[in-house]
């Protein structure tokens, strides 16, 4: 699987439950809107079990990257909970080591780990074409992590500050 579309997934991971939560409100608003709109039967049947199909698709990616998760080592996972998920308080990474070439080296490492191991899984560059990249928020997450990752490589260079990527601001939109 292309590398960018696995930071897009590891990115969106901590998400995807509310990314799930937000597509019910809006099958619940599609179906009350119902009522005043106009279109026929049929095509709002069909934005509602696309609704349904996206839902699935962010299902069916985040039990493949648990899946995956669960095979890593703490240190494997304590880089990733780092870079991508930003779960855990500061505190936790007291002494963690996330400035040196080695820290960089092994994210990349990581990343192409879980690359191939989403491939092997089924979750090929054609999968999440069709599947996660058919969602706005994934489009515009991926856009997101492809400037950010070209970004933090050039700021690298000239200035060590460190960046974050969060997918909080993007929301579905009907």
């Amino acid at each position: 699987m292309n590398v960018y579309y696995t930071k897009t997934a590891l990115y969106a991971y901590p998400n995807l439950q509310a990314i799930a939560d937000q597509i019910d409100e809006l099958v619940e608003k599609k179906a009350f809107a119902s009522i005043s709109d106009y279109s026929s039967a049929l095509t709002q049947c069909e934005k509602i079990v696309d609704f349904t199909f996206q839902k699935d698709a962010l299902f069916a990616l985040k039990l493949r990257l648990e899946d995956i998760l669960s095979k890593l080592s703490q240190r494997e996972k304590d880089c990733l909970e780092y870079k991508y998920f930003k779960r855990k308080p500061k505190e936790y990474f007291i002494g963690f080591d996330f400035e040196s070439r080695g820290y960089f080296r092994a994210q990349q490492r990581l990343a192409k780990k879980i690359s191939s191991a989403l491939e092997k899984d089924g979750g090929t560059d054609e999968w999440f074409e069709q599947t996660c990249l058919h969602m706005d928020f994934f489009k515009e997450l991926l856009k997101r992590t492809i400037e950010h990752e070209k970004s933090y490589v050039k700021k690298k260079k000239t200035q060590p500050k460190k960046q974050t990527l969060s997918c909080e601001n993007i929301r579905l939109t009907a």
